[in-house]
């Protein structure tokens, strides 16, 4: 008899073969689900892209590989990424001049441009003011550098409000001022404290902002602030579904209900002997981790929790195998959609850039500085689609595309079509008439339109293969 294993990977791909043998070259979307046109069910199993793929199991890149293009990708000017473990008080050190000069600047520029407030006023010098005055708080001037730790899945603002500025009125779900998530356990460099206390300015390891000050834990020392989050390969624990949260507990509120999403990294903790408890209960069948909390003083200290062993969570980083890549996006398949990781969900690039932090590859914030990584790619701009087409035959499954302003994984060709997935805020409705409003993690092809009209193979400026270096 064969191994289970290898049994049980023959009964997929035979069942895989199957399916495939049987799909139409129209697909039909199941009753209860909405699927774009041209997507069929099968699609929606990584698997049936991962069959077409003869090296979908092959590692890819191991970690000492992973962590020398990292390195590169901080060494990128046009990637704008942060070294966090090398910055000095000169690369953080900003004034309440500069500060103010960039605001004023930004706030300005929304007055009278079709910009709203969250209760439908248009934005105005009255809007901008309180915003001005909290940004005149309190900024680094100390000859050490402060270091803090996320303690909650929490957002990054552009100013210290929780006022909103959209360009459509009654869409909350959009806002402006916000910049990017800060996942459970990740590190900043803290510069500043707003007018009211209530927000920090802080240095992420791609982006800059204000978070609130409830959400960071500031380390008592820069070896307090490393142990955190520069785990040692073999105690690394890998958020690897869309989000969970740990279980809820009256005897340890400090790490009750906090959720945790796709690529957090979290320090295992030593679950103790038989009979030990931790939150109260014995181990069986959980991981054992440690949570960065927040002391009443506002400092940093760390806590054991129990993450249940059904949950996504991985020991180590996962292997870089593209069938790892699929499994991984897929595990965020309808999931909505965040602008610059509002709603504790993420955008086009957030989401790219979740996937690959399961793998311990860094990627930068937005769709423009992740097309400048320093991974394999071609510049496609002024190609036509036969040639893009050409190239896209010859790009394996987990490669980025990029239009201006959106990002998509590739996942392959059937039949002719070729297909992505993405976290997508709107597009052209592919059966006519206005804008679609989509706001979701979706499958399409890249012949459906733009609201301009134009398809999105035709917009493609970028081909890339994240996991290669040049």
């Amino acid at each position: 008899m064969k191994p289970y294993a290898e049994f049980a990977k023959t009964i997929l791909t035979l069942s895989l073969a199957g399916a495939m043998a049987v799909l139409p070259v129209t697909f039909s979307a199941r009753a209860d689900v909405t699927m774009f046109p041209d997507v069929g069910e099968a699609m929606t199993n990584p698997d049936f892209w991962a069959y077409l793929d003869p090296e979908a199991d092959r590692v890819q890149m191991d970690q000492a590989s992973i962590a020398a293009l990292n390195e590169r990708m901080l060494h990128t000017p046009d990637c704008q990424m942060y070294d966090l473990k090398n910055m000095s008080l000169r690369d953080v050190r900003v004034t309440r001049e500069q500060v103010l000069k960039h605001a004023n600047e930004e706030l300005t520029g929304w007055m009278g441009g079709g910009y709203y407030d969250q209760y439908g006023n248009p934005i105005s010098a009255e809007f901008a003011a309180p915003i001005l005055e909290n940004i005149q708080g309190t900024y680094l001037d100390s000859p050490m550098l402060a270091y803090g730790i996320a303690v909650n899945r929490t957002d990054l603002r552009a100013y210290p409000t929780e006022s909103i500025v959209t360009d459509e009125l009654g869409d909350l779900n959009f806002d402006y001022i916000q910049l990017s998530g800060i996942r459970v356990n990740e590190p900043v460099i803290i510069a500043g404290t707003s007018a009211d206390g209530q927000y920090c300015k802080v240095f992420t390891s791609n982006c800059d902002g204000w978070v609130r000050s409830s959400d960071v834990a500031v380390c008592k020392s820069r070896g307090e602030w490393l142990s955190a989050w520069d785990i040692p390969s073999e105690r690394v624990l890998v958020v690897t579904e869309s989000r969970f949260t740990t279980e809820y507990s009256n005897t340890d509120p400090e790490t009750s209900g906090r959720e945790l999403t796709l690529g957090t990294v979290l320090e295992e903790a030593d679950a103790g002997g038989f009979g030990d408890r931790i939150t109260n209960r014995a181990a069986f069948h959980n991981y054992a981790a440690y949570l960065p909390v927040r002391l009443s003083d506002g400092s940093y200290a760390k806590k054991k929790v129990l993450i249940s062993q059904h949950h996504g969570i991985h020991e180590g980083y996962l292997p870089l195998t593209r069938r790892n890549i699929l499994h991984t996006a897929f595990s965020m398949l309808g999931d909505a959609y965040g602008w610059g990781g509002m709603l504790a969900a993420e955008d086009c690039s957030g989401y790219i850039r979740d996937i690959y932090r399961c793998f311990g590859l860094e990627l930068p914030r937005n769709t423009t500085w992740q097309a400048a990584s320093p991974a394999a790619r071609a510049d496609v701009t002024g190609w036509s689609d036969m040639e893009k087409c050409a190239l896209l035959n010859a790009l394996p499954a987990g490669s980025t595309l990029f239009f201006r302003g959106h990002t998509m994984m590739y996942l392959g060709q059937w039949n002719g079509k070729y297909y992505v997935i993405s976290s997508v805020s709107s597009m052209g409705n592919p059966y006519g008439g206005k804008n679609l409003r989509v706001r979701s993690v979706v499958i399409n092809t890249l012949d459906v339109i733009r609201a301009n009209g134009t398809t999105w193979l035709s917009n493609l400026h970028t081909m890339m293969i994240p996991y290669q270096g040049l």
